[in-house]
């Protein structure tokens, strides 16, 4: 970079383009602090005390070791007062550009001129991009030796605290990551590490000592050579561990060897998971970049590096970060920006003198709307309920009317600090062998067909397109339950097969009781009577044609494959119980069902309650959620002043509907069941349950919806309703 230089020297300016050797003290200190000033740092070389030059010392070869023992040599040259022409420039050059020096100038000049000695006492000033004008006072020594004149020069000439053999280092200072926390309770944390060191200095018996701690620690003996020889100021660091990785006893034998100490938090960090396996999916977890290859992880570094500040902190490989979920959503956000420091450092590696400090800015806190009370809750549940690789499900607690999450769940789930720490290929293979996938985040990517939930859906789509009204009886002709629904045309499909209901206290096969018993055969009905043309568009405009937005990615769903072009009647009739090709996510099915809850609108789910930033031991608000809708007056007025009263119909034991088996008494819910189809498996089968509570205070709102794949014959038949309960009843968390 290009420096613009300046001097404010009088007396310079009148100089005589002179040689060094004709140039009185007086002269040549000016001519010195001129030289210096103006970049020209060959010339300013050539007047230092022979005794102060140094010779270069090649390296024997290009060898890496050769290059670095010549270096080595300078460097210690230097320690004793002598500096090569390259050492001289490269000082001055680095300090004015680690600092952002822009100008220089020498002001208050005083020189004391005499026979042997001339002294030049002046204020330098620094313009520097980064610390403003850096004003220092300086003393200048020229010296008559060998019939001419000299300078002799030291460090404390770049600045007045230098001596021999100290450097001017910049010295990144990381930022801490941003916590993940709810309700007050950490989730996600940066904690220290255990480092076990050795002091070189105090190891009387060096193979002993290697001996030793190679098997207290677990490594090979070359290891902790090689640990050693990299020591550098009298402390090599040999192995790091988590706080409750490193047990009483080796603890105790560790520090009974001569030269082996254990720090604690200060010279690593990782993060860490209190709760383990809560929220695995959502909270993701924090690793070392990587990819397939070695060259893809250094494209992913300069990608994650595009647009970043270098002075804010660059990935490198061996950089952590956030890996899945909300630790890599929310990666720029928790990670912060580093600061660093400019200091004089010793030849010993001590820090004489700080220059500047950048502050750091830590990353920000992201904190949860979760209640932690009820996701513990959550999590003893499905923990108890579904205890084998059978059974698989998630569970979506959220506020209805802010879309606000308040518990969630993915199970199996799993622990996040297996991963944090760096999974064994055992530990791994376990996991991704079992059956009921624990990897998978069911919440947000899986996609599932949504069964009689739908239905609520379709009804109201009857009603909002005038197809029918809540006077309209089914009258087609069913056998055995099974309807042929020929009166649309050739029928190309295979029956419609009805739920059986043993007592159907509701006999007349209308909107209500088709609600209350989940009829397939009327809203197969229902559907082809609206045809594509009407019931598409609605379904679309309750959000199957986007994902949800949300904190994290959400699966897009689907109402039919865009690739098929057969969009038959017979789709169209299992479209409309939630068949056919419908696909969605746990989390959107919760979000949509919530619209009959919420006066007709969609709320968009919410996970991250605001972003904080520490500050001493009060936190700053940084940004709050502000709660949004995401489709507006998807079911009307009219049709939830017909639909809501049949949903709390839904859950009536002396209806014998769907939902008797939730057994809420507490508060009224108004709900929907579904069973749907896991493609042509019939020995299992997806359980659906959506429901909220109604006439409720603001904060007390709360609607549950429950996703499980469980075996069709088996304990698990009332699974669903046994999770919402525990949920929906007012005394719940």
């Amino acid at each position: 970079m290009k420096r613009a230089l300046c001097i404010f020297l009088c007396l310079a300016l009148l100089l005589p383009a002179l040689g060094c050797s004709a140039l009185s003290g007086r002269e040549l200190c000016l001519e010195f602090l001129t030289a210096i000033s103006q970049g020209e740092y060959d010339l300013a070389y050539d007047m230092l005390d022979p005794a102060v030059q140094a010779e270069p010392i090649p390296a024997d070869s290009e060898n890496e070791a050769d290059i670095a023992a010549a270096k080595q040599a300078e460097a210690e040259k230097e320690a004793n007062g002598r500096i090569t022409r390259e050492r001289f420039k490269q000082k001055y050059t680095a300090v004015f550009e680690v600092l952002g020096i822009t100008a220089v100038a020498y002001e208050n000049v005083e020189i004391d001129e005499g026979d042997i000695f001339t002294t030049a006492t002046f204020t330098g000033v620094y313009t520097s991009e980064l610390a403003g004008d850096m004003e220092e006072r300086f003393k200048l020594v020229a010296v008559r030796s060998g019939g001419r004149w000299v300078i002799e020069w030291e460090p404390g000439l770049i600045f007045p605290d230098m001596e021999w053999g100290d450097t001017v280092r910049k010295a990144a200072i990381r930022a801490q990551r941003g916590e993940i926390v709810a309700d007050g309770q950490l989730l996600a944390a940066t904690v220290g590490k255990l480092s076990v060191y050795a002091v070189p200095s105090r190891i009387k018996d060096v193979p002993l000592f290697v001996s030793q701690a190679a098997i207290l620690l677990g490594m090979t003996e070359s290891a902790v050579q090689k640990r050693l020889d990299k020591a550098y100021n009298d402390l090599a660091v040999l192995k790091q561990f988590y706080m409750d990785e490193l047990t009483a006893t080796v603890r105790e034998q560790l520090l009974s060897i001569e030269g082996v100490g254990i720090d604690e938090g200060n010279y690593a960090e990782a993060r860490q998971y209190p709760y383990g396996d809560m929220l695995a999916h959502i909270l993701g977890y924090v690793g070392m970049v990587s990819a397939e290859t070695a060259d893809k992880t250094e494209a992913l570094v300069d990608e994650m590096n595009q647009g970043r500040n270098p002075d804010d902190g660059l990935y490198a490989t061996d950089s952590q970060v956030g890996k899945l979920g909300l630790e890599k959503q929310y990666e720029e956000v928790l990670r912060g920006k580093d600061g660093y420091c400019v200091f004089i450092q010793t030849g010993e590696g001590l820090n004489r003198r700080t220059l500047y400090t950048k502050p750091v800015e830590d990353g920000y806190d992201l904190c949860l709307t979760i209640n932690m009370a009820l996701q513990e809750r959550l999590d003893f549940i499905l923990e108890c309920e579904l205890m084998d690789e059978e059974t698989a499900g998630a569970v979506v607690v959220m506020d209805p009317k802010t879309g606000a999450i308040q518990a969630m769940a993915s199970w199996p789930s799993y622990d996040l600090n297996l991963f944090a720490r760096g999974i064994s290929s055992t530990a791994y293979a376990k996991l991704t062998g079992q059956k009921n996938t624990p990897l998978y985040n069911r919440l947000t990517q899986g996609l599932y067909p949504p069964g009689s939930v739908l239905k609520a859906f379709t009804a109201a789509a009857t009603l909002d397109t005038g197809t029918i009204d809540e006077t309209y009886e089914f009258k087609g002709e069913i056998e055995d339950d099974y309807w042929l629904p020929t009166e649309f045309g050739p029928w190309m499909g295979s029956k419609i097969k009805r739920a059986q209901v043993r007592h159907r206290y509701l006999p007349t096969l209308n909107l209500r009781s088709a609600i209350v018993y989940s009829d397939n055969i009327f809203f197969a009905n229902a559907a082809l009577l609206m045809g594509w043309d009407k019931f598409a568009p609605y379904m679309e405009k309750v959000g199957l044609n986007s994902a949800v937005p949300f904190d994290l990615n959400v699966a897009n769903p689907q109402l039919h494959n865009e690739s098929d072009t057969d969009l038959s009647q017979m789709l169209l009739a299992e479209s409309g119980y939630g068949q056919g090709q419908v696909l969605i996510t746990p989390l959107q099915m919760a979000a949509m069902f919530c619209a009959f809850a919420n006066e007709g609108d969609v709320p968009t789910p919410y996970l991250i309650e605001g972003l904080y930033k520490e500050n001493g031991i009060k936190y700053d608000t940084v940004s709050l959620t502000v709660p949004k809708t995401w489709r507006e007056d998807v079911v009307s007025a009219h049709a939830l002043e017909i639909i809501l009263p049949y949903l709390k119909d839904v859950v009536q034991r002396d209806l014998n509907g769907t939902g008797r088996g939730l057994r809420v008494t507490s508060v009224q819910v108004a709900a929907k069941t579904g069973t749907a189809e896991i493609g042509n498996d019939k020995s299992r089968e997806i359980a659906w349950f959506a429901g909220f509570r109604c006439d409720v205070e603001p904060e007390q709102e709360r609607l549950v919806l429950v996703m499980l794949e469980v075996p069709t014959n088996g304990p698990y038949s009332d699974t669903k309703f046994t999770i919402a309960r525990d949920l929906l009843r007012m005394d719940a968390p």
